[in-house]
């Protein structure tokens, strides 16, 4: 059902799957986090489908991160804390090892856990009017090796210090300047646009090329030249 927090839904040879929880900024829970493997797997399963798009549902927001207000509950503990880290990593390792191309659709605020999500894509396109941020330093917690290597492998050593160091967000032009975003958009309506066009593209190309890709690049980027 549509207030499901995550929503799979499949137009052709395109997957999506939508941040659902757009009155609280599509802040992500533990729960979401935790069922984020399953509903990917399920994607993978589409007869059909070449591609997947990440996306927020509403009008401001991608992803707000983690949703804060249940960290006193979900992190409580040293165990709490630990099997809500497990949970973070495990979707984003699924999101990252997903079979087929990944685009996350980058509109409005996309920070913290959210735009570690984006970053665990293959590809992020943005709006013109979308601000990115990771923002551990805002709440004193350590990011995660797998997070900060995709971040490094992205924008480098130095931006990456510089990104999460100061917790600072930038615009969508910011991010594209240093290799956080891929292609901006003038709005979201041009976004959308955009990214049929590109999801097109790839379902007319193939998939056995588009498969090796990612395979091989993952490969190289975890030191691997032959």
């Amino acid at each position: 059902p549509d207030s499901e927090p995550l929503l799979l839904t499949r137009d052709g040879t395109v997957a999506t799957l939508t941040i659902n929880r757009p009155q609280r900024l599509n802040a992500l829970t533990y729960a979401m986090f935790a069922q984020l493997p399953k509903l990917l797997g399920e994607a993978a399963a589409m007869p059909g489908v070449r591609s997947l798009v990440l996306r927020g549902a509403g009008s401001r927001a991608f992803s707000a991160g983690a949703d804060i207000s249940e960290f006193e509950s979900t992190r409580m503990t040293r165990e709490h804390a630990a099997a809500y880290d497990d949970a973070v990593l495990a979707a984003e390792e699924a999101l990252g090892s997903f079979p087929l191309p990944t685009l996350a659709a980058v509109h409005g605020h996309c920070y913290g856990g959210g735009c570690a999500l984006a970053i665990a894509c293959d590809i992020r396109f943005a709006a013109a009017g979308a601000r990115l941020g990771i923002t551990p330093a805002k709440l004193g917690l350590v990011y995660p090796l797998r997070g900060t290597k995709r971040l490094v492998d992205l924008v480098g050593p130095s931006r990456a210090k510089i990104i999460l160091m100061s917790g600072a967000d930038y615009s969508a032009a910011q991010a594209q300047a240093f290799g956080l975003v891929d292609e901006v958009f003038s709005d979201p309506a041009a976004l959308d646009a955009g990214v049929r066009e590109f999801t097109a593209l790839l379902a007319a190309r193939s998939g056995v090329t588009q498969r090796a890709v990612k395979e091989t690049i993952g490969r190289i980027v975890d030191g691997v030249t032959h």
